[in-house]
């Protein structure tokens, strides 16, 4: 064969071997394409419980393609589940819901066990590849007395991320024996974060943060841990594709008492993942599909070693989580207070409380910050220049007058300066009140008085005595807007 040839030959399979890798990586463009085939719909709520995955894992235990193992069980007796897949050689174990009401990542594992057991679709092909490649190993509950209740600890009021030194309680020790028994080349910690975090000092929404742990105070980056950094590198790289500029890191400080940082000392490239906020995602079924495909990025680029081409150093490039969201932001109101008429910000975020079956939640606003908010933003903001902050007042009707109201009729009313109604009748109720504009009371006088930190924010801004804005429980209404109810106000 001739030189010339030879080297077209060699140049068109070079050509050809880049195309194979980059077509298979462009499966994840048909994968994210078509996720709402895999995305488990018996978890349509964020608020689950252990009963409800239950079935989901017997399910795939019943499979051909699944292996399953009960590891032991909660404080209260409740099964923690292991469920393992694929025959390749190296070794991946992930977990969620360390944390009771962090259910996000959860959600996203059973999309990827859809993933996995799919048949007669696009994907076949990457399935088949991983599956030759890797051995993934899926805890997906690691604390399901803390589901059970929506909570963050376990019965015993512990952080089981904060158990991996001591490991007093059963389902830290069962995390921990089955990473000693896997030895596991790769570790995934799965998480939610706050909707509150930025990506740096922006307005974008750290919706998915990264951390490699640090495994010793010195923050040390031995080959363990860069592996990690490489990792996050290329998820990173896939995540910029869908949300631009809402990608964060955590902070590494070392911290011996946390899984992650002591898997790393163990040898485990480990990688926490943190599910954050992203704008009209309040359940976070967005974020759930962005956990979903980051994870399959991460499992091709492990599978293939792709990996290994990251600069580990552009890990410090990514953004490190900041505090620069409130979820409304008002600026430049003027404000009445204490005698002295000044202009200034409000920061308002709403807090969440759990319903008695913890199944749901309801909102309540407060005014968290007043004054100088530098480097601040607000998912929903209001620039209230020559607006003048106004209490509202009270509407006095019968119980049937209330309940025959329309959005429209509520929103009326609010342009007249009222937020709040009296029952004429009988006594008004108390606590969340779904599906309205207008909140409850008990009292003849308004509920918001001069703005004031940790008041609940319930609040109008004028011009002319003409209402242009409401803040009702701390969310933001443009009174311009059609009525739409929101997802509740409050009696008090």
């Amino acid at each position: 064969m001739k030189k010339s040839s030879f080297l077209i030959q060699s140049i068109l399979a070079a050509f050809l071997l880049a195309f194979t890798q980059v077509g298979l990586s462009q499966d994840l463009s048909s994968v994210w394409n078509q996720y709402a085939q895999y995305k488990e719909p018996a978890l349509n709520s964020r608020f689950f419980k252990h009963s409800d995955i239950v079935p989901l894992i017997q399910k795939h235990a019943q499979s051909t393609l699944f292996r399953h193992k009960i590891l032991g069980n909660s404080v209260q007796g409740r099964s923690i589940h292991h469920l393992a897949v694929g025959r390749g050689k190296t070794k991946i174990l992930l977990w969620s819901q360390m944390h009771g009401d962090e259910t996000t990542a959860t959600r996203s594992l059973f999309d990827l066990f859809n993933f996995f057991t799919a048949k007669n679709d696009e994907n076949t092909a990457l399935r088949k590849f991983l599956l030759d490649k890797l051995e993934l190993h899926f805890v997906p509950m690691v604390n399901p007395d803390g589901a059970e209740m929506y909570k963050r600890r376990n019965t015993l009021d512990i952080d089981i991320n904060r158990d991996a030194r001591m490991q007093v309680t059963p389902e830290g020790t069962i995390l921990m024996d089955i990473a000693k028994e896997l030895q596991p080349e790769f570790g995934f910690n799965l998480h939610d974060q706050s909707t509150l975090y930025s990506a740096g000092a922006t307005r974008n929404t750290a919706t998915i943060s990264f951390l490699a742990p640090a495994y010793n105070y010195e923050k040390s980056m031995n080959e363990v841990r860069k592996k990690a950094t490489q990792v996050i590198v290329l998820m990173n790289n896939a995540l910029q594709r869908q949300i631009p500029g809402k990608v964060a890191k955590y902070d590494d400080a070392h911290d011996p008492r946390c899984f992650g940082d002591t898997f790393q000392g163990m040898d485990i490239s480990t990688i926490l993942i943190e599910s954050g906020g992203f704008p009209g995602d309040p359940e976070k079924e967005h974020i759930r599909k962005l956990n979903f495909y980051s994870l399959l990025s991460a499992f091709e680029a492990i599978a293939r070693q792709s990996y290994l081409k990251e600069d580990y150093n552009r890990y410090a490039d990514i953004p490190e989580n900041g505090r620069s969201l409130y979820d409304v932001l008002i600026r430049n109101v003027t404000v009445t207070k204490a005698g002295n008429t000044f202009t200034t910000n409000l920061g308002i975020n709403r807090s969440q409380i759990k319903s008695a079956d913890y199944r749901s939640i309801s909102y309540q606003g407060n005014i968290d910050e007043l004054g100088d908010v530098d480097f601040a933003f607000g998912y929903d903001e209001a620039d209230a220049k020559d607006l003048i902050y106004t209490p509202a007042l009270v509407k006095v009707m019968t119980k049937n007058e209330w309940e025959g109201l329309k959005p429209a009729d509520e929103l009326k009313l609010i342009k007249e300066g009222y937020l709040f109604v009296k029952w004429l009748d009988e006594k008004s109720l108390v606590g969340p009140v779904s599906n309205r504009l207008l909140n409850l009371t008990n009292s003849d006088t308004n509920n918001s008085q001069a703005a004031g930190l940790n008041q609940t924010a319930h609040f109008l801004l004028t011009k002319n005595n003409k209402p242009v804005y409401a803040v009702i429980n701390g969310f933001l209404v443009n009174l311009e807007q059609p009525a739409m109810a929101l997802p509740n106000t409050y009696g008090y």
